[in-house]
């Protein structure tokens, strides 16, 4: 299986951590405050703030839920990160396996959503999307769980006793009348009856109204057309109502059989389908409360136990004894076939022992199966016989006619290689082909069908489409044989990631186009005038990864666009190549107004290592606001300054340490921690001061970090 994604990140890791957690304090105040509320007002506000910015990265963000879990693309975020558990556990509690907010999303829609999120009243699943949907909100969806694809495992159970689970809510929403009879209904199926009974004898009120009972009874009692009720459901119902309270449990049956609608002839049909041990049952629970059950549905049930008790192997069909080719078998012979006459004929070491025999056996056989359709998998014979094929290709004694009617069955397998995602079977049988026209016996059949073949439109697009769905499961594969073809993928590979609207395949349709180096340079410099921002970005991005300076001159005219995710792309592909005039661009950016701009700058200096940045930084770092608290960007410019390692900034971060203040000391203090979890790039002389003071420090973690500076330990040991 492959391993989760989780060191990169698709999008900013803080600003998407920031926005997480923006959103679960948000709500969780909209659960303990009025919406007019200043602690709510600030909390709503702070999260919108938070969206703007990822917004501002890409147009819409949709984050996955797997119970405590939460994804955004196929990258799975932190999972030991409590904010995030709390955050993911809340939302699958209400059926929702996704939530995606789009550009232009209002702090309005954001209150209504916490405020339907934290309603215990409210629908969930597939309920509660679709209340969205009809409120108008315009800039947020949901996606239900799917519950069909639920299913319990016997002998599971939940991680604690108190964890509110997803079915819980359905059974509360069907006891409210708040569920459809379609969910209902699939939510029953999936459900152990002795965990819908535990839920209803915990949960459901005295008082509660005869709708409730009906609602249940009538989920399982069900009439299907032309078949009236199943079986099935009928045993599974009176399974629950067997783990119900006693209260519970009388009330339920008074509801279901004394009902005018019921009809005995239809009992008696049900009745009659059902298994012995099913009887048994349901008799045991009747004579419990025989003072509730109708006498029609009593007799009948009586009736039917009769005609459904087990016969003897040995007795007649009217009861007498049984004949064995005429031969009668009187008691003491028919008594030696009894069960307990076998135990005591059969020693229990014996009984051990064909016991182990036949566990042997059995295990034994199922992994030989196993191995056998293991063997036997359409993959793995499509793969041995693509080997076979190859290898006669390149046997002597095959004649053209056969090597042509032998590359036929080969490229049908191709097809079959291609949408099953699997590009290193088709880079291989391309390679061989290819050594063929070069060298092989028959040159021109071999080249006539590559071009024919690999090099066709058709070709082309069903490689392209397949990438698109299976690329990221098979990287090397697909980069194996996007080499070899390059000429004629190209274009094609440019026109796909400038249509796809995908963030994830986009990305990984640059990974292979940045693949084939030098190659590709002369088109993304072409596309550099395609009126779409992110088009341009994407081009700008290739020309860094591949090209060199001399291509600087095609991105100079982008260091200032107004568009400023360009203009970030191009100072950063200007620093990259350190031409000339990159630093003014840097200088310019962390002088200007711009605030995005500005943090974008500190955080690109400090990863270039630029030092002629260092006064800039220090400048900004000095800077207070107007209440006097810590700058904004402190943070980044710390990190920015560790990077670099430049000793000019030790005595303005030692000023920080030793400063105090009576409001934002937390912040206060996390930002002194940073300062020593960025200090190993400075010159260990200079830093000295600094380490002897942190060994002084209260806070354990930065006494730490300096203790692991000083015995010359890196600081990533620390702050694992």
């Amino acid at each position: 299986m492959e391993e989760e994604k989780t060191e990169k990140l698709p999008i900013d890791a803080k600003l998407l951590s920031d926005a997480i957690i923006a959103l679960n304090i948000s709500r969780r105040s909209v659960s303990l405050y009025p919406s007019d509320h200043p602690i709510t007002r600030d909390s709503l506000e702070k999260a919108y703030q938070s969206l703007e910015k990822l917004f501002e990265l890409r147009s819409t963000i949709t984050l996955g839920i797997a119970k405590d879990v939460l994804m955004i693309d196929d990258y799975v975020l932190d999972r030991k990160n409590p904010v995030y558990k709390e955050f993911a556990a809340e939302l699958h509690s209400k059926g929702i396996a996704a939530v995606t907010f789009i550009s232009g999303l209002s702090i309005v829609e954001l209150l209504q959503l916490h405020e339907m999120i934290v309603s215990r009243d409210a629908p969930v699943g597939q309920s509660l999307a679709e209340q969205i949907e009809k409120r108008g909100f315009n800039c947020i969806r949901l996606t239900p769980l799917d519950l069909s694809k639920f299913r319990f495992v016997e002998g599971g159970r939940r991680e604690s006793a108190t964890e509110a689970t997803i079915w819980e809510n359905y059974i509360y929403g069907l006891l409210e009348g708040k569920l459809t009879d379609n969910d209902a209904e699939t939510m029953i199926i999936n459900i152990p009856p002795e965990d819908i009974a535990g839920f209803i004898n915990n949960r459901m009120a005295e008082d509660v109204s005869g709708e409730s009972y009906d609602r249940v009874i009538t989920t399982y009692l069900k009439r299907k057309e032309h078949s009236g009720i199943k079986p099935e459901m009928f045993t599974r119902f009176m399974s629950l109502v067997e783990n119900l309270s006693p209260d519970l449990k009388r009330q339920f049956l008074t509801r279901a059989f004394n009902r005018p609608s019921l009809d005995t002839g239809e009992v008696e049909k049900l009745v009659g389908q059902l298994t012995s041990e099913s009887l048994d049952k349901i008799i045991v629970l009747f004579r419990e409360h025989s003072s509730i059950i109708p006498d029609s549905i009593r007799n009948l049930l009586d009736k039917l136990k009769i005609s459904k008790a087990p016969k003897d192997f040995f007795d007649g069909e009217d009861g007498s004894q049984a004949l064995i080719d005429d031969i009668e078998i009187d008691d003491n012979i028919r008594g030696l076939f009894r069960e307990d006459h076998f135990r005591a004929f059969v020693s229990e070491d014996y009984k051990r022992e064909l016991e182990r025999m036949l566990k042997g056996t059995g295990t034994r056989t199922i992994m030989f199966m196993e191995e056998i359709e293991k063997e036997c998998n359409d993959n793995v014979i499509d793969r041995k016989f693509s080997d076979l094929a190859l290898e006669l290709l390149e046997t002597d004694t095959l004649s053209r006619e056969d090597y042509l009617s032998l590359l036929t069955p080969i490229l049908e397998n191709v097809d079959n290689f291609l949408q099953t995602g699997r590009f290193t079977e088709v880079s291989e049988i391309y390679n061989t082909i290819y050594s063929q026209a070069l060298s092989g016996r028959f040159r021109e059949e071999a080249s006539g069908m590559l071009d024919y073949y690999f090099r066709s439109k058709t070709f082309i697009e069903r490689f392209i489409e397949a990438v698109k769905i299976w690329g990221r499961h098979n990287r090397e594969g697909v980069l194996r044989l996007a080499n070899v073809q390059k000429r004629y993928l190209l274009d094609p590979l440019f026109d796909a990631l400038t249509d796809e609207n995908d963030p994830a395949v986009r990305r990984f349709l640059l990974q292979v186009l940045g693949s084939l180096g030098s190659d590709m340079l002369a088109e993304a410099v072409k596309r550099l005038n395609d009126k779409r921002w992110f088009v341009v970005r994407n081009m700008i991005y290739l020309i860094r990864e591949a090209g060199d300076i001399k291509y600087a001159r095609h991105i100079r005219r982008f260091a200032k666009d107004p568009d400023n995710k360009i203009c970030v792309e191009a100072v950063k592909t200007l620093m990259h190549f350190r031409t000339p005039d990159a630093f003014s661009h840097v200088k310019l950016y962390l002088q200007g107004e711009d605030p995005e701009m500005k943090e974008q700058l500190v955080r690109l200096a400090g990863q270039y290592k630029y030092t002629e940045a260092v006064p800039y930084l220090l400048e900004l770092f000095k800077k207070k606001n107007i209440l006097g608290t810590e700058s904004y960007y402190k943070t980044s410019l710390v990190k920015a300054l560790g990077e670099i390692g430049d000793p000019r900034a030790l005595p303005d971060l030692m000023k920080l340490y030793r400063s105090k203040t009576f409001l934002y000391k937390s912040a206060l203090e996390d930002l002194k921690t940073e300062i020593f979890r960025n200090l190993q790039n400075y010159p260990p002389d200079a830093a000295a001061p600094l380490l002897e003071a942190g060994l002084k420090s209260k806070n354990s973690e930065i006494r730490s970090i300096c203790e692991k500076l000083m015995a010359g330990k890196g600081v990533e040991d620390v702050t694992k």
